[in-house]
């Protein structure tokens, strides 16, 4: 008994372990996704227009935007610890202590590849933006380990005004993008695509990973509390 006991600790904690690398993961191409989005200067999903914004208000150069992203999830941290610290877990300190490393790396990665400056690379470069972003943002949702700091912020506004959580979240994502612009942030054909066609996409990707990838290793179902 104790040994089966033992067995099936030993299996959640592994199955744990693979979901916070998963989820790192997933951070990590979010992080890229950003940079590549700023390189390509078509203009950025709402909560990144924040990050501009913010960037661009502290007198940074773009390849700072990884020192300024991890400011503002901090921010948005404090706020969720003070008005919903319930939405608080470790998913959200895997989603925001390392983003802004991230980004930087990824505009040190953008730099080696030389794209060329023209609109066709600023294209490609916007392309594999948000492709990254998209993707990334898929896969750390499907792994289901918890929220980031956007999120909670999201959920707290859901919770203050009683409403439904897309009613909060177009709310944030207008806040944001009327801040960020107002800061100086980034606006762009980008800003419109994300706005359009990012939702779907990443719901799609999330499902498609969880059925495909997740299940096959025996974590589609488990739930981390």
């Amino acid at each position: 008994m104790d040994n089966a006991i033992s067995n099936v600790k030993n299996k959640s904690y592994k199955s744990f372990i693979i979901r916070i690398v998963i989820s790192l993961v997933g951070v990590s191409l979010v992080g890229f996704g950003l940079a590549f989005n700023s390189a390509g200067a078509l203009g950025n999903d709402p909560v990144a227009v924040l990050y501009d914004g913010a960037r661009n208000m502290l007198g940074l150069q773009p390849e700072k935007l990884g020192l300024v992203t991890n400011l503002v999830n901090f921010i948005l941290l404090a706020m969720v610890f003070i008005f919903g610290r319930r939405y608080i877990n470790i998913g959200t300190f895997i989603y925001a202590l390392p983003m802004g490393n991230f980004v930087s790396i990824g505009f040190k990665f953008y730099e080696s590849l030389n794209i060329t400056s023209s609109l066709g690379g600023r294209i490609l470069t916007s392309f594999c933006g948000c492709s990254m972003l998209f993707l990334g943002i898929g896969i750390f949702i499907a792994v289901n380990i918890g929220m980031d700091p956007v999120t909670g912020v999201i959920m707290v506004l859901r919770d203050k005004i009683n409403a439904q959580y897309k009613i909060a979240k177009i709310i944030c994502d207008v806040i944001s993008l009327l801040l960020g612009f107002t800061l100086g942030g980034k606006i762009g054909v980008v800003t419109v695509i994300a706005a359009c066609i990012a939702g779907p996409i990443i719901q799609k990707i999330s499902e498609v990973f969880d059925k495909t990838i997740l299940k096959k290793m025996n974590l589609s179902k488990l739930v981390v509390e």
